[in-house]
């Protein structure tokens, strides 16, 4: 970790200058805490036995509380300082990885090999290595058990709930609500084991999808292949969803060749965000506007490919981020509308909350780009069984299609409904959160 921030604070400061010094130095101080870790010192308790008239044991037993306390408040602040700092360091790769490495690479490198071995390299992925991001491919399992993530987890909180257990003789495609502005709970449940998906769910290998320009950018493609993440598309869901983990073998049988296959597919999950980046217009914190009425293609693929239906609902997930407000009709909504058609991404105009104390808060005050800190609770519904066999390449009847998608839709709006009192209850145990006004601002689900 602290090798990489030194090498992006390089490269800020090669293609920026020296303009970039007092603002790097600064966010260094930010995210220092996650790095260098030290170790943390619980509170200390102090037993003292009652002694009617001792004044002595008394002053002594509330200097043992107060220094009690005192320690509490040290491993908060570690543990809070730690939290942001992994929070800021994932924004600075982000924002370095789309404007700060490409122009490094081509302007600012110190020797010129390198400027050709990367536009070698963005012509390789390009032209011949295009479609990686739909076979499942170069998934590194100990990327998603780093320690960081559930530093990252730790944040907001992010928790898991689960309302059955999944089969792991069968496939499973996991439609994830509402998108919010970024999909965190989605990245953090399904893409790291910092909510203990794996020990949740044993035996099923996910696979996060996300739109296909997101590997576009070089370096950031292959982070998130290695965490398992791939391409939002039909091509995407059914290799992830039909791949075999060995090979078919031939055997003899009476004289006769025959192939058996030692392994099915099986095991297999896609997590599609299936609001997209409509749904993101509609992150607003309180509401459940989900874009689902008209989106099918999902249940086809799972009718297609015989993968069992999940919803999953991320109860928190819109309050994190506060948007400006975009309503139908508005220049700022037909702007997004634009955007989107053009490069398939909605810029929404969020903003979340500043950092608690320093420079940047001084400036703009209490609003910031950091999300705030509200509790996800990501809660998985019971499967959707597909009664019907694979359909295959063969066409599927629309009745067929509506009569699935409209038990999704019921399965999804009870498990809202059963779920959002008790999870809006939740909150993080040091958070001052006014719950009760959180509840009433959330509004029934809608669809869209």
């Amino acid at each position: 970790g602290a090798l990489f921030w030194a090498m992006t604070f390089y490269c800020w400061y090669k293609v920026i200058g020296y303009f970039f010094v007092p603002l790097g130095i600064y966010f260094t101080s930010l995210v220092s805490p996650a790095f260098v870790r030290t170790k943390k010192k619980g509170a200390r308790e102090t037993v003292i036995e009652e002694s009617s008239g001792s004044s002595l044991l008394s002053a002594f037993a509330k200097r043992e509380e107060n220094a009690a306390k005192s320690v509490n408040e040290d491993v908060y602040r570690r543990e809070h300082a730690e939290q942001v700092g992994i929070v800021v360091a994932m924004y600075a790769f982000l924002i370095s990885a789309i404007f700060i490495f490409p122009p490094f690479f081509l302007f600012f490198a110190p020797f010129e090999w390198i400027k050709y071995l990367f536009l070698f390299y963005v012509a390789w992925y390009f032209v011949l290595d295009r479609d990686a991001c739909e076979k499942g491919t170069r998934f590194l399992g100990w990327t998603r058990r780093l320690p960081f993530w559930r530093l990252a987890a730790g944040y907001f909180p992010v928790r898991l709930h689960k309302s059955a257990d999944l089969d792991p003789s069968k496939n499973y495609i996991f439609g994830y609500h509402p998108h919010g502005v970024i999909s965190v709970g989605a990245l953090l449940t399904f893409a790291s084991e910092a909510t203990g998906f794996a020990n949740a769910f044993p035996g099923i290998d996910v696979r996060l999808l996300t739109l296909s320009v997101n590997f576009f950018f070089p370096f950031t493609r292959e982070v998130l292949m290695a965490l398992g993440i791939n391409s939002v598309t039909r091509s995407s869901v059914e290799k992830n969803l039909l791949r075999v983990s060995s090979s078919a073998k031939k055997v003899k049988e009476e004289g006769e060749e025959k192939e058996e296959e030692q392994q099915r597919p099986r095991g297999n999950a896609v997590v599609i965000v299936v609001g997209g980046a409509n749904e993101a217009m509609d992150a607003h914190p309180g509401t459940a506007i989900l874009t689902l009425a008209k989106r099918k293609g999902f249940v086809r693929l799972a009718l297609k490919t015989g993968a069992t239906l999940v919803p999953v609902f991320a109860f928190g997930e819109n309050d994190i981020f506060d948007q400006v407000e975009n309503p139908e009709g508005g220049v700022l909504r037909a702007f997004q509308k634009r955007v989107k058609s053009l490069i398939g991404i909605t810029p929404p105009a969020f903003y979340g909350r500043s950092l608690s104390r320093g420079v940047l808060r001084r400036f703009f005050g209490k609003r910031g780009v950091l999300p705030k800190r509200q509790s996800i609770e990501v809660v998985f519904g019971k499967p959707l069984e597909i009664k019907e066999k694979p359909y295959g390449n063969d066409q599927i009847p629309e009745d067929v299609v509506d009569k699935y998608h409209k038990e999704y839709v019921n399965a999804l709006r009870n498990l809202y409904e059963l779920h959002r009192k008790s999870f809006h209850r939740m909150k993080r145990t040091d958070s001052f959160e006014d719950f009760a006004s959180r509840q009433k601002k959330m509004q029934p689900i809608r669809f869209k």
